[in-house]
This record gives C-alpha cells, structure tokens and sequence, in this order.
C-alpha cells in the first residue's frame, strides 16, 4: 500500500506548474489506515506562487488552505491507480470541495490533472 512521505510531497511539489496559480490546495484524505497515519487524517498543502509549486507540506492534522478537497484515502488511493478518474470521483461526490470557489477551481483544471499525474508518477503507478 501506498504511504505518503514529506519526500514525496515535495517531490511532487517540484515538478508542479500551471500559469496563474497563486494560493494553498490542501487535499485532505479521511479514513487513512493507522499505519499511514495514526490520526486517521493525512492532508496535503500545495502552495503556489506565479504558477509555480513553491511548498509543499504533508501532515497527519488538519491543514488551512483557499481551496480544500476532502475524501476518503481509498478513494485517492483508486485515483493514483487509474482505477477512478479524478473528475468521476468529483462529480460522484467521492471528492468533496469544502472551501473555496467552485467557479474558481474549475480555471484549475489543468492544474489538477498536472497533480494526479505527477503523484500517479512518484507512487509508481505510471
């Protein structure tokens, strides 16, 4: 089973650029197994700065941020897979925005797909 590490968040962090960006993404995952995290809780800040990924944080308690996601580890876990498109997941509400503009998300697109590919990439499932 996949287990996160700061130096996979960095190291996903590195690679990330989408034009325009500016702001913290905290992905935040629920129900993560108590070997992964012994809150149950594991969230992820990405912050950019002129479109660049410029910190990345990786934490077993809740982190802040102008956008956060929440959903299930497994649910993340089957996206890094292939198993579930991230955009299905969205929609199914496997994936929740809990702060932040949908509207304003959406220019984020690009963003996001960069993220899953990127993360696919350092878990080795590309």
């Amino acid at each position: 089973m996949f287990k996160p590490t700061q130096k996979w968040a960095a190291e996903l962090c590195r690679g990330l650029y989408h034009e325009g960006a500016e702001g913290v993404l905290v992905v935040s995952a629920e129900e993560v197994p108590p070997d992964v995290s012994p809150t149950g809780l594991l969230t992820l800040l990405l912050e950019f700065r002129e479109g660049r990924c410029v910190r990345a944080e990786l934490s077993p308690e809740p982190q802040d941020g102008d956008y956060v996601l929440e959903g299930a580890y497994s649910d993340y876990l089957k996206i890094f897979e292939g198993k579930l498109p991230p955009f299905a997941a969205f929609a199914l509400g496997k994936i929740r925005l809990v702060k932040g503009s949908v509207s304003k998300l959406a220019d984020y697109m690009p963003l996001a797909l960069e993220i899953v590919k990127a993360a696919r990439k350092a878990v080795g499932y590309m």
